[in-house]
């Protein structure tokens, strides 16, 4: 888990002075998070560039304070640590009365320059009982949860068919997809 929190980064984060000109790459990507509910099967929620640079649900490109940066980042490169958990999009899967929880998908992007998909269905606040065990894991590890938990920040004022931004969006999709 990281010492310091980046509970709020979307508020603290400006408006990027380059907005326009914001080219999404491969290169500069630490991670994307895509959505994939029964309404919205192929949502995006954010994504994380270097050096300081993220995208929100609305496609709002924005400059992070530094320490939030390097919180994300750390914590999501973290997340390529834990073990495989063997089911679909390498899913964690919360544990819930009902079926059909959403499934946050994390793309996070190796030294290697690989993509390695870190997928969380399920994720609440309050819930950490994992549905199945994954190794020794019978709740989510910390690092997911906290990490998780600051991704819901890039929809915060997200509704759906209301995007600023569709092409910086549609630009990060296809990094992932490739």
């Amino acid at each position: 888990m990281s010492s310091s929190s980046a509970s709020g980064w979307r508020a603290r984060a400006e408006p990027y002075a380059s907005a326009a000109e914001f080219t999404p790459s491969k290169d500069a990507l630490v991670f994307a998070v895509l959505l994939n509910t029964p309404a919205d099967p192929e949502g995006f929620t954010m994504a994380l560039f270097r050096p300081d640079i993220a995208v929100d649900a609305r496609g709002r490109v924005v400059q992070l304070k530094p320490e939030d940066f390097s919180t994300l980042a750390s914590l999501a490169e973290d997340a390529t640590r834990l073990p495989d958990t063997g089911s679909f999009m390498n899913a964690w899967r919360v544990a819930h009365d009902r079926t059909s929880q959403k499934i946050d998908r994390l793309f996070v992007r190796t030294p290697s320059g690989e993509l390695m998909q870190v997928s969380v269905q399920g994720w609440h606040a309050e819930k950490k009982k994992l549905q199945t065990a994954v190794g020794e894991h019978d709740e989510l590890p910390p690092v997911l949860h906290e990490l998780f938990g600051y991704i819901q920040e890039g929809r915060a004022d997200y509704q759906r068919g209301q995007v600023d931004n569709a092409g910086v969006i549609e630009k990060v999709k296809a990094l992932v997809e490739a």
